[in-house]
C-alpha cells in the first residue's frame, strides 16, 4: 500500500482520483490544487507516489516534478496528461509512469504497476 499525494486544480477529478486510488488499496495522504501546494505538502506528508497533472494553473507538472524529487529523490511520479509528451519533456520530468486523460481506473491501475 503507497501513501498517495494527488495534484489536480481540478476539484473534481481530485474526488475520481480520490476514490479510484483508494479501491486499487492504496492511502490517500493529501491532495493540493497548485504546483506550489504540492510541494509544500510533499516536504510534510512524504507520500511515496504523486499523481501529478501536468497542467497546473501557477506551476506546470514538469517544474512541480522537478522540484518534488530535490525533496525526496526517491518519490515516484504518475504524471497525468492531455497529450503525449515529447521524449525530451519525459527524461526531464523522469516521472514513473504516464497516464492520458481521461483517466480510468484500468489506466490507473497500469501506472500504478510500472512504480
Amino acid at each position: 500500500m503507497a501513501k498517495v499525494l494527488i495534484v489536480d486544480d481540478s476539484r473534481l477529478s481530485v474526488m475520481a482520483l480520490q476514490n479510484m486510488i483508494m479501491r486499487l488499496g492504496h492511502d490517500v495522504i493529501g491532495t493540493a490544487f497548485t504546483g506550489e501546494e504540492a510541494i509544500e505538502k510533499t516536504k510534510v506528508l512524504r507520500p511515496d507516489v504523486v499523481t501529478l497533472d501536468f497542467v497546473m494553473p501557477d506551476i506546470d507538472g514538469r517544474e512541480t516534478a522537478k522540484k518534488m524529487k530535490m525533496i525526496d529523490p526517491q518519490i515516484k511520479i504518475i504524471m497525468i496528461t492531455n497529450d503525449e509528451l515529447p521524449g525530451r519533456i519525459k527524461q526531464e520530468i523522469r516521472a514513473s509512469a504516464y497516464i492520458l486523460k481521461p483517466i480510468t481506473s484500468a489506466k490507473l491501475k497500469q501506472g500504478f504497476s510500472q512504480l
